[in-house]
């Protein structure tokens, strides 16, 4: 096992010194000590995890769960790659590992490896190589067997472990989800068909209902025209809630689009059942017109600024096609006019 930091070098898992984490840049220092390969002489390198808008958004919880793996490492190097298979430092590639074909172990990494990375990409195969020591065809020889499907499925339960979840997690992934875990997992549209059917039928779930509940959401009203959105909406139980007590305004998300709408909504509907789209606005001045009415609501002191979310705002579908009727030609024309 090693760890791999800056460049082609690679160090013993016990020459690790220390590990820090700055939260500030979104990234952890590794300190290792390793030899020079022309004098064999002591030297401290240090493995940088690069930062991003979404390492910063995950420190320090997921800084400091690599942190422990990495310092428990370096007290006992010798942990059986099963085990490490299991880590995140390994899945975010801070270990590198020397699998063979043959073992359970490089089955159930490949599959991990290949879950956790990003939403519908398929991993690189120098990444993988990196990660695991094996070519491009002995990987795929790992990804061929039943026992790597069945890894897969495996992990498929564990991770939805209710059909609630599972059912959330299909929708996520929305209508061309065996596309996209193919892709993912390294198998075929129809094994990843296979897959998904067979989790269901455990789960006792109808895809044809479900796939329903994928197609749209249909906008209660839609004005403008243009390629691309701003939209409104709400959840039933909000409206219902306000009308109740006789008000007519109730929380509603604002928000804009400049690709497929309804691919946009179904990331952000955490209950499709009592999502309504109030408002569609097509527009191809997107930006624009979302700030203005934004602009517009919190001038009226109808911001949630007390929420988390940003965009959400004590309104109504008719009040923000009104805002609209009104700055919408203005912002047109401003947008012409720059």
């Amino acid at each position: 096992m090693k760890v791999v930091f800056q460049g082609n070098h690679t160090a013993d898992v016990s020459a690790i010194q220390s590990v820090s984490v700055d939260q500030r840049s979104g990234r952890i220092e590794i300190c290792v000590k390793h030899k020079k390969e022309k004098t064999g002489k002591q030297k401290v390198s240090y493995l940088i995890y690069p930062g991003s808008r979404y390492t910063r958004r995950l420190l320090p919880k997921l800084a400091e769960t690599i942190k422990e793996e990495l310092v428990s490492l370096s007290r006992a190097p010798d942990m059986p790659i099963e085990q490490v298979v299991e880590l995140t430092a390994w899945r975010r590639g801070h270990l590198q590992v020397r699998m063979d074909t043959d073992s359970r172990a490089s089955t159930q990494g490949l599959v991990y490896l290949c879950w956790h990375w990003s939403l519908g990409r398929k991993p690189k195969d120098e990444e993988l190589e990196l990660r695991t020591g094996l070519s491009a065809d002995e990987i795929e020889k790992i990804a061929s067997p039943d026992i790597y499907k069945q890894s897969i499925k495996d992990l498929m339960l564990e991770s939805y472990d209710t059909p609630d979840k599972f059912k959330w997690w299909l929708r996520d992934w929305g209508q061309n989800m065996p596309a996209r875990l193919s892709k993912h997992m390294r198998i075929s549209e129809n094994t990843a068909a296979e897959l998904i059917n067979s989790v269901a039928e455990q789960y006792n779930i109808d895809l044809g209902d479900l796939k329903s509940s994928l197609t749209s959401f249909e906008s209660e009203r839609t004005i403008g025209s243009g390629r691309n959105s701003v939209y409104l909406y709400y959840y039933q139980w909000d409206r219902d809630s306000a009308e109740s007590k006789g008000q007519s305004v109730w929380e509603c998300k604002i928000g804009k689009a400049e690709r497929p709408l309804q691919k946009r909504l179904r990331e952000q509907a955490t209950d499709p059942e009592n999502f309504k789209l109030g408002l569609h606005i097509q527009t191809d001045n997107s930006v624009e017109i979302e700030g203005r009415i934004h602009d517009e609501l919190k001038e009226r002191e109808k911001h949630l600024c007390e929420s988390l979310r940003t965009e959400w705002f004590l309104t109504s579908p008719s009040e923000v096609e009104e805002i609209y009727k009104f700055i919408g030609e203005n912002s047109h024309e401003s947008a012409l006019d720059g």
